[in-house]
């Protein structure tokens, strides 16, 4: 793509030089970027990557913003925002799906074409990049099983094949690098609507009683044979509060929100992690991605 070109397509892509990561994530935290792209095709990811690289910049990707803790103060740097690739197709059986494609949307689409598999996603507040990226999903499956390959940018167009993805627990080759993820290629098999929209509804019900409120989610991964949630609980912190911060009184692995201060939330994950080593010896590792500096400014 040549300098020309690329400036034309950078003139069309919608920036917000206003963009705050709180209004951004699940979690209602962060402060201001230097600028926030938001790319509708595979033609402007690529100018806005190779801009960004151009000017030897700094740079997160943002899908849905469920699985992310930004800190209060200036990010020196570009997002990335994936939320307007959203198209889902069929192609060699299988379904290419774009990577700013909710849950939701992905859902809703199984049940207009009667195919099925990706229930167990249901409920869950992310994009299917994203989930790509962190192997996301539940204790019993994640979407890494069911993709076939990914399509990403890093200066090249490559497709990574599922066993080049490395998908391991909450983590995939994706993390490693800097890339764009353009689309996941999902396996499915056909399935009646009435049968999928049962297997929602359930998964749905027994989702209800997880915490309400700002969060990110499960904080903490899960260490070998034991959940992180139980360990909180069982060292006595559920309940436990810093700042506006608070661990969840119904899920012990769920941080709520309830201020406007993410150094909060990221002191509290830091206790959890010193309370629960010294205790168990066991050093829980974060599920929850940060973006920019945490320290002693941010409180």
């Amino acid at each position: 793509m040549n300098t020309e070109n690329t400036n034309i397509i950078l003139q069309n892509i919608q920036t917000d030089y206003n963009f705050r990561f709180k209004n951004h994530t699940t979690y209602g935290l962060g402060g201001s970027v230097k600028a926030a792209y938001f790319p509708k095709t595979e033609e402007e990811v690529k100018a806005v990557f190779d801009n960004i690289k151009i000017q030897n910049e700094k740079f997160t990707v943002l899908g849905n913003g469920s699985n992310i803790l930004a800190a209060d103060n200036f990010y020196n740097g570009s997002v990335i925002c994936t939320k307007y690739l959203s198209g889902i197709k069929f192609t060699d059986n299988m379904i290419e799906v774009e990577s700013g494609v909710t849950v939701a949307e992905l859902l809703k689409f199984c049940l207009k074409n009667n195919v099925g598999g990706f229930e167990y996603l249901a409920g869950i507040p992310a994009t299917i990049g994203g989930l790509a990226v962190m192997n996301g999903g539940i204790s019993t499956r994640h979407i890494g099983e069911d993709i076939k390959k990914v399509r990403l940018y890093d200066g090249k167009i490559k497709e990574f094949s599922n066993k080049y993805c490395n998908f391991g627990n909450k983590h995939s080759i994706m993390r490693d690098i800097n890339c764009v993820v353009l689309s996941v290629f999902l396996s499915f098999f056909a399935v009646p609507r009435e049968v999928t929209e049962e297997k929602i509804k359930n998964i749905l019900k027994n989702r209800s009683h997880l915490p309400k409120g700002k969060s990110c989610g499960c904080v903490f991964k899960n260490p070998q044979e034991i959940s992180a949630g139980e360990l909180i609980e069982k060292a006595g912190l559920k309940g436990l509060k810093c700042g506006s911060a608070q661990i969840s009184s119904k899920h012990a692995n769920f941080i709520i929100n309830y201020g406007n201060n993410a150094f909060d939330v990221y002191s509290l994950i830091k206790l959890v992690k010193d309370n629960i080593y010294k205790i168990f010896g066991i050093m829980l590792e974060e599920e929850v991605i940060y973006i920019g500096e945490f320290n002693e400014i941010n409180s």
